[in-house]
């Protein structure tokens, strides 16, 4: 993968994550305060706000999936393993691989950068998951399918906490084999 769609590929994985986490923090808020959105959407609705307010919220949602992917690489490693100091020696003996073996390492880098997203996405969907339930008492009508889709988020969040953990022991196993081949190279 060449230096440039790797960068866009990880805006791209921290946007999409924190594009969810904002959208769980704008139910959350709207399901507390009903009537501080209406005054923003009438703001929103004209052509001046969609320009001012479209690269200010695509950098917050940036940093907002930067921060959440961070905070899930601690709780899967902390659940499913490698450890930090093991994270940093799978990355330095993949460093060593040969061009003739590179494929293996951006396989390695892909399947961290995957678990990473995955990781993110879990907890942006913890926080939808919330966002949700606190419109219950905005859309009483509708409380048992939010609340349905609540728990099928939750399950979600927690199908890709597991998926993550398994990128990451498949990243180490990756690194592991690294070292292998570069032993067995004449």
């Amino acid at each position: 993968m060449s230096g440039a769609a790797d960068s866009i590929g990880t805006f791209a994985g921290a946007t999409g994550v924190g594009a969810l986490c904002l959208l769980g923090i704008f139910l959350l808020l709207d399901g507390r305060a009903p009537t501080l959105f209406p005054t923003f959407e009438q703001y929103a609705s004209t052509a001046t706000w969609g320009i001012v307010a479209a690269i200010p919220v695509l950098a917050i949602a940036y940093v907002v999936g930067l921060v959440l992917i961070t905070a899930s690489c601690v709780a899967v490693r902390g659940s499913f393993g490698p450890t930090l100091l093991d994270e940093a020696a799978d990355t330095a003996r993949v460093s060593y691989v040969s061009a003739k073996e590179s494929v293996l390492a951006q396989e390695y880098l892909r399947i961290k950068q995957e678990r990473d997203v995955l990781g993110g996405a879990a907890l942006a969907l913890v926080v939808l998951a919330a966002g949700a339930l606190s419109e219950t008492a905005n859309l009483s009508h509708l409380r048992s399918v939010i609340i349905l889709a609540a728990v099928g988020t939750l399950i979600a969040a927690l199908a890709l906490f597991y998926s993550a953990g398994m990128k990451s022991r498949q990243a180490h196993v990756f690194a592991s084999v690294s070292s292998q081949t570069k032993q067995q190279s004449p």
